[in-house]
């Protein structure tokens, strides 16, 4: 009868089924270990020393470099939403910060030392006087976005130091940079503030800025200020220069796309400036002030103890565009997880058996982030930090280090 199958066929189409069934399993659990494998947290000292490009990494040479404008070529629209974000704004040379153009003359006065920063037609000068005496250091670099507050690179008889003051726009003025004593300094070269070593401002600079270090050699007179394209995506010269020829896959492989890592290895990624999990631990920064460091505060989260791609950096903040702050907006990013059976389903991830489903919050389905992140204001910094270790906080719970 037609459409009626035979037994002997109905034994082999549920053979061929099975065989089926056991090689997809295999091939799943192979991947799932290949993926488990890849994503083991790692130092980032480790992640320097691997392949291919990796933040701060200083191995390349100053040709490999060709800048944003040439991203900009095929990345236009994209090269100028980046410009607008903190990390573009990373670092700036002292000339061309808004807060030092806008302030003329700042100064803080204590009991033994006093500090003006002034300006002449040549330089722009960091000095300090106390106790009969004076010495003047030249101001070079101003490290951060102006949000919270700008740290100040100074030059002093061929050393740099980090500025023992940082101006903070909330306060419009000076005070102690934060992680430096409060104690009054002992002599006028301690009123300066910290001596760097060359390894201490090579990474410093490859933070906050890009290409400061070409070949190994530190060379902060050639950096770009700010993390631009070619501090994340490496070094752009040979991935142009395929494109032109049009060698597309060779071009592909001569740019890294961070986007396609596992969980692991972009919170990693990102923690190499951030500051990787890892990095803390070893560290032993376990103080309010590791609030600063999001990787590691989003590792410490429930919702990391089985990495998800629903909850790296890159899963709430695009580094192409200015870092949005209407809480609102975040909403969705949560609901992902914590929506509704729909929700919890619309992805390939959650419907992994891997993955548990998390519940939905009884309180409330807005601004989630207003609770479950909350923010802590830190008077070193004269603002607050939003904390990435996301969970439920109750009224009088201490701050989890």
């Amino acid at each position: 009868m037609i459409g009626r199958k035979t037994m002997p066929e109905r034994a082999s189409r549920l053979l061929i089924l099975m065989i089926l069934l056991v090689v997809g399993a295999q091939r799943n659990r192979a991947l799932a270990q290949k993926q488990d494998n890849h994503q083991a947290p790692q130092l980032t000292t480790q992640r320097l020393r691997g392949k291919g490009w990796w933040p701060t990494k200083t191995s390349a040479a100053r040709e490999d470099y060709v800048g944003t404008a040439r991203c900009a070529g095929c990345h236009k629209q994209m090269v100028l939403t980046q410009q607008e974000t903190p990390m573009a704004h990373a670092a700036w040379r002292a000339s061309e910060t808004e807060a030092l153009r806008s302030n003329p003359k700042l100064s803080l006065s204590t009991s033994s030392f006093q500090t003006v920063i002034t300006h002449d037609r040549t330089s722009i000068n960091y000095v300090v006087s106390g106790r009969g005496d004076s010495i003047s250091a030249k101001l070079l670099w101003a490290i951060g976005d102006g949000v919270k507050g700008q740290t100040f690179i100074l030059s002093y008889l061929g050393t740099l130091f980090e500025s023992q003051l940082s101006y903070f726009p909330s306060i419009g003025g000076l005070d102690i940079t934060p992680e430096h004593p409060r104690t009054p300094p002992e002599f006028l070269e301690a009123a300066l503030g910290a001596p760097q070593t060359e390894l201490a401002a090579q990474q410093c600079f490859a933070c906050h800025t890009t290409a400061s270090s070409v070949r190994q050699h530190f060379d902060p007179d050639h950096a770009t200020p700010g993390v631009t394209c070619e501090a994340c995506h490496g070094p752009g010269a040979r991935h142009v220069n395929s494109v032109g020829a049009r060698q597309l896959k060779t071009a592909a492989e001569a740019i890294l796309d961070p986007g396609s890592f596992g969980p692991v290895d972009l919170v990693d990624f990102c923690g190499a400036c951030h500051r990787a999990p890892l990095d803390v631990a070893a560290a032993k920064i376990y103080d309010p002030l590791n609030i600063r460091f999001q990787p590691y505060r989003l590792s410490k989260s429930r919702c990391w103890s089985r990495p998800d791609p629903r909850i790296t950096c890159i899963a709430c903040h695009d580094p192409h565009v200015p870092l949005v702050r209407d809480t609102s907006f975040y909403d969705p990013k949560c609901l992902a997880c914590h929506g509704t059976a729909a929700a919890d389903t619309s992805t390939a991830i959650a419907q992994d058996q891997r993955h548990s489903k998390p519940s939905t919050c009884p309180v409330s389905t807005e601004h989630c982030v207003s609770c479950h992140m909350p923010k802590y204001d830190n008077p070193q910094f004269h603002g607050s930090f939003t904390d990435h270790d996301i969970r439920i906080v109750r009224p009088g719970d201490p701050y989890p280090l």
